[in-house]
């Protein structure tokens, strides 16, 4: 089985949170930081043991001309809702389609053109915990008899900071293609919210109707943060939400 993790992050919110994401991953599987120009130092290919782990750095613009067409293209109406360390966030995230396209040009970028057979997107606020074998995975994250999986939350759109992806199933290829189209057609601008989550969600729901999913949090029923009822909690922590990337710490 061949696993990958992918990621995205520029210098400023390496600065912030995601230099945590960097230093204490310890996975076993390749990891692929999509960023902004800029390159951590070398010393961040090795894990916190010291032992040698695949850690690529691609520039999202290069790979990704369609991002910055994106940008340009749909600027006038996005609403900013970036947020700075210690400065208090103003606006609505959930019209922000700008903030949050980065991750979605970024891992379909990946799976689109890979021969991984799971890749997961981890997003940048995650702190990892303890290493986990390819056999957890299957059991825990993404059963091999799943197109894919996600933390449902039946009352609100999903939560995607940590979504599996079986790349050995054509329909989750189909469904990759649809959400990239989603942005380089502008079809998300048709929906209610922009943010990647819900949008993510509508592509889902159109694509994958029937089609076999796994629940990362079966125990989720709430809005709020649902990452301590995951499967990924045991192994790693998300750092949600500013006031826990201001403290560093999930548990506050």
């Amino acid at each position: 089985m061949k696993i990958a993790l992918v990621t995205t992050f520029n210098k400023r919110l390496y600065d912030y949170y995601a230099h945590r994401f960097i230093e204490s991953y310890n996975w076993p599987f390749d990891l692929y930081v999509y960023h902004e120009g800029w390159y951590p130092p070398n010393n961040y290919t090795l894990s916190p043991d010291g032992s040698v782990r695949g850690v690529f750095f691609r520039d999202i613009h290069k790979c990704n001309p369609e991002l910055q067409e994106f940008i340009d293209r749909n600027k006038p109406k996005n609403v900013d809702s970036q947020y700075e360390k210690h400065k208090p966030a103003t606006t609505d995230y959930k019209m922000d389609a700008i903030r949050f396209a980065y991750k979605i040009f970024a891992k379909t970028h990946l799976m689109l053109d890979c021969d991984y057979d799971y890749v997961f997107w981890a997003d940048a606020d995650i702190a990892f915990k303890k290493t986990i074998s390819e056999r957890d995975v299957i059991r825990k994250f993404l059963p091999e008899d799943c197109a894919i999986s996600f933390i449902d939350r039946p009352s609100y759109y999903s939560e995607c900071g940590f979504v599996g992806y079986n790349l050995k199933e054509p329909i989750t290829k189909s469904f990759i293609y649809n959400l990239r189209r989603y942005y380089t057609k502008d079809l998300l601008f048709k929906e209610r919210e922009w943010h990647d989550s819900y949008v993510w969600d509508c592509v889902r729901k159109k694509y994958l109707h029937g089609i076999r999913t796994h629940n990362l949090a079966p125990k989720v029923n709430k809005v709020g943060n649902p990452w301590p009822d995951t499967y990924m909690a045991e192994y790693c922590d998300h750092l949600k939400g500013k006031r826990r990337k201001d403290a560093g710490d999930m548990l506050i």
